[in-house]
């Protein structure tokens, strides 16, 4: 009877500071990831008394990128094209999140080379707002009128903000 080997681990740091083990293989598939192992010189043979390679994103959205690159490791999704209608269901369920969480997951999947998850996300991003009135993407987005910014800067004391940000409304769907 043999026993299998145990795999080896590999070191992934979020900018929050959490600390992931990870295997290599479902990593192979961001750009980012895969080259910094290459750079570094990190095998399965060292991966263990390296330090930790710093991933450009939150652990929140990190934890969803593992999950996901764990789940399509042996059936890895080809192509850039991609159309919400076209995703299975477990790829549709995994992106049913609030619009501030899916833009920081499609962000954050850009930020590390993931193409084809950073293309699922943008289908479903583009589903959230199908067929909704101009009113009802500025909710989703999380874009002011121009009205609401003067508020706002009025209120701050004259102090405004020209740059647009992402709000998470837990109680929209």
């Amino acid at each position: 009877m043999s026993v299998p080997l145990p795999r080896a681990l590999y070191k992934l740091k979020s900018e929050d500071g959490q600390i992931f083990m990870v295997e290599r293989i479902p990593m192979k598939y961001s750009s980012f990831i895969n080259q910094k192992f290459i750079d570094l010189g990190i095998n399965d043979r060292n991966c263990d008394k390296v330090d930790p390679i710093l991933v450009p994103c939150h652990s929140s959205a990190f934890e969803k990128i593992i999950e996901w690159l764990y789940h399509h490791q042996h059936k890895y999704p080809s192509g850039l094209d991609c159309r919400y209608a076209d995703l299975d269901d477990w790829d549709k369920e995994f992106f049913k999140m609030q619009s501030g969480e899916l833009f920081e997951l499609i962000s954050a999947t850009h930020s590390l080379g993931i193409k084809e998850m950073m293309n699922m996300g943008c289908s479903a991003a583009a589903q959230l707002i199908n067929g909704k009135s101009t009113k009802e993407m500025r909710e989703i987005l999380g874009i002011r009128t121009d009205e609401e910014r003067m508020e706002l800067a009025l209120a701050n004391g004259g102090e405004g903000s020209s740059t647009t940000s992402f709000v998470v409304d837990k109680n929209f769907n």
